[in-house]
C-alpha cells in the first residue's frame, strides 16, 4: 500500500490548534510552505499568534465553518490532540468523510525523526531544560527548530526557527508519545508518578521510559539522573554522577554553582532562576551544547542571560506585593515552588491560589497534594480544571481542602480571587497550576497595582 508521507500535503486542519503543542507544530508547518486552518473552542495566546501569521481559525466546532480548500480529503491532513473528545463535530466530520486523520505526536515523530534530533524527556522540567537548551543554541552558530511546551520570554514563542539541522523537542510520557521519536541525543531529567489515567503505577511508567531509551538512533547519548539505572551518562548533586552540581547557592533570584565533569570543574556558573530543580534543568542543557560542541563561554553566557519561562516560576509583580506564577500541577512540583519561595523569600507571608488539573490526577495523589500546599501560610483552591476527563464521583477540591493540615483555607471561585488578594494581608502571592489558571494572571497584576494606589 502507497502511504504518503504526512509531510506531501498541501493542506493542514488541526483540531485543537491552540494547545501548546498543536500551535507550535502549526507554525513550523506553516514554515515549510503549506496552508494551514484550525479550530479551537478557546482564544488564547496561541491562537492569536498564529492568526497574525494569516492562520484562518474558527471556534465554532461545526463543520460548515471550515473554509473549502481543506474539505478536498486527498489534500488535507487532519491532525488532532487527544485532549479533543471524540464527539466534537468537526473530528467526526472528518472521519466520515474518509480523510486520514494522525494525532499530533506522529506529525512531529516524522518531522524530528528525519534529522538530527534531541528529545528532552521526565516528568518534571522537560519544558524549562528545553528553553535553556534552546537559548543556549540561539547564541551558537548552530542551525536549529525548537518545538517548546511553553512560551520562552523574549522570543514570546513557544517555537524557535532558526534552520533545519537540528530538531529539538520535548518527548513527553502522557500517551506514550515519546516511544514515536528516535532521537539522537535523549535526556531523562527525572520520573515520577503521574498520569495513571495512561499507566497503571510508577513501576509501568518507568517501563515506558525504559522503552524510551532504546530508541536512541545508533551512536546516540543518554544522559539521564543518577538515581536512575540507565547506560548512559549520569548527572546529579551525588559524586557518583558522572556530571555534578556543586556548591550551590541562591541569591537574588538566580542560582550559582560549580559543574564538575569527570575532572573538569566550571566554576561559578549563573543562571537566571532560582531553584534547586532549574540549576539541574540547567546541567542537563549545559552537557548537550557540550556535546554539540558549542563553546563553554557561549553556553555559560546563555545561562546567564536566560529570559525565563512564562508559567515557570514567573515573578510577575516585586511590589506592592511580590506576585509569582507557576504551572505547578504536581505534588513535587508544588513543594519545588515552595522550597523556591522559602529560600528566596524568607520573611514574607504567602498565600497560595491552586488550581488542581484533572480529577483523575486529584484523586491519584489526595494526600500528596495536602501535604505539599499545607506547608503555605494561606491556601486558596479554584475547582478542579477538567481539561480532557469527565467528573469523578466524590472527588473536587474539597477532597484536597478537607486533608490539608492548617486552617487558613478556603475554597474559592475564579471571580472571589480578586477580592481575595486585594484584601489578603500576604506579601507574596502564587497562582499555580496547570488549567486555565494562567490567563488570570494580568488582572490579578492589575489588581495588586491598583490596590496600592487606592
Amino acid at each position: 500500500v502507497f502511504k504518503m508521507s504526512y509531510l506531501e500535503y498541501k493542506n493542514y486542519y488541526f483540531i485543537g490548534i491552540g494547545g501548546i503543542g498543536m500551535s507550535a507544530m502549526a507554525e513550523y508547518v506553516l514554515s515549510i510552505n503549506k496552508n494551514i486552518a484550525g479550530y479551537d473552542r478557546e482564544e488564547s495566546f496561541s491562537t492569536n499568534r498564529l492568526e497574525s501569521l494569516g492562520v484562518k481559525i474558527i471556534n465554532q466546532d461545526n463543520p460548515d465553518y471550515i473554509n473549502l480548500k481543506f474539505k478536498e480529503n486527498k489534500k488535507t491532513l487532519v491532525v488532532f490532540t487527544p485532549a479533543i473528545s471524540s464527539s466534537n463535530s468537526i473530528l467526526k466530520y472528518f472521519k466520515k468523510n474518509k480523510f486520514k486523520i494522525i494525532k499530533r505526536s506522529d506529525l512531529l515523530a516524522e518531522v524530528v525523526n528525519s534529522k538530527f534530533c534531541i528529545a528532552i524527556a521526565g516528568t518534571h522540567g522537560k519544558t524549562t531544560t528545553t528553553s535553556i537548551l534552546s537559548h543556549i543554541l540561539f547564541n551558537s552558530k548552530l542551525k536549529f527548530t525548537s518545538f517548546i511546551g511553553g512560551i520562552i520570554r523574549g522570543y514570546e514563542s513557544n517555537i524557535i526557527l532558526n534552520g533545519n539541522k537540528i530538531f529539538l523537542v520535548e518527548a513527553d510520557e502522557y500517551d506514550k508519545t515519546f516511544l514515536k521519536i528516535n532521537p539522537n541525543i535523549a535526556s531523562i531529567i527525572n520520573i515520577d508518578g503521574d498520569h495513571y489515567d495512561i499507566y497503571s503505577n510508577i513501576y509501568d511508567l518507568k517501563k515506558s521510559f525504559k522503552k524510551f531509551t532504546r530508541n536512541l538512533k545508533d551512536g546516540g547519548i543518554l544522559f539521564h539522573d543518577s538515581s536512575l539505572n540507565f547506560n548512559g551518562f549520569s548527572f546529579g548533586f551525588d559524586s557518583k554522577s558522572n556530571a555534578q552540581i556543586i556548591n550551590l547557592t541562591h541569591t537574588n533570584g538566580k542560582s550559582i554553582f560549580d559543574i564538575k565533569i569527570n575532572e573538569d570543574i566550571f566554576r561559578n556558573v549563573e543562571l537566571n532562576m532560582p531553584g534547586t530543580h532549574n540549576a539541574m534543568n540547567a546541567l542537563v542543557a549545559f552537557l548537550i551544547a557540550i556535546e554539540l560542541k558549542v563553546e563553554p563561554q557561549t553556553i555559560l553566557n546563555s545561562l546567564k542571560s536566560f529570559p525565563g519561562v512564562k508559567r515557570r516560576f514567573s515573578i510577575e509583580l516585586h511590589d506592592p506585593k511580590v506576585f509569582i506564577d507557576d504551572y505547578a500541577h504536581h505534588p513535587s512540583e508544588i513543594l519545588s515552588v515552595y522550597n523556591s519561595i522559602i529560600s528566596i523569600y524568607p520573611n514574607k507571608k504567602n498565600l497560595v491560589i491552586f488550581q488542581p488539573h484533572l480529577f483523575s490526577r486529584t484523586k491519584d495523589f489526595l494526600i500528596d497534594f495536602a501535604r505539599a500546599l499545607e506547608k503555605f501560610d494561606k491556601i486558596a483552591l479554584l475547582d478542579i480544571y477538567p481539561a480532557r476527563e469527565e467528573p469523578i464521583k466524590g472527588i473536587s477540591s474539597k477532597s484536597i481542602l478537607d486533608h490539608i493540615n492548617n486552617k487558613n483555607k478556603l475554597l474559592i471561585s475564579k471571580s472571589e480571587i480578586y477580592d481575595l488578594v486585594k484584601e489578603d494581608e500576604s506579601e507574596l502571592i502564587i497562582s499555580m497550576g496547570a488549567g486555565d489558571i494562567g490567563n488570570e494572571v494580568e488582572s490579578i497584576k492589575q489588581v495588586l497595582i491598583e490596590s496600592n494606589e487606592n
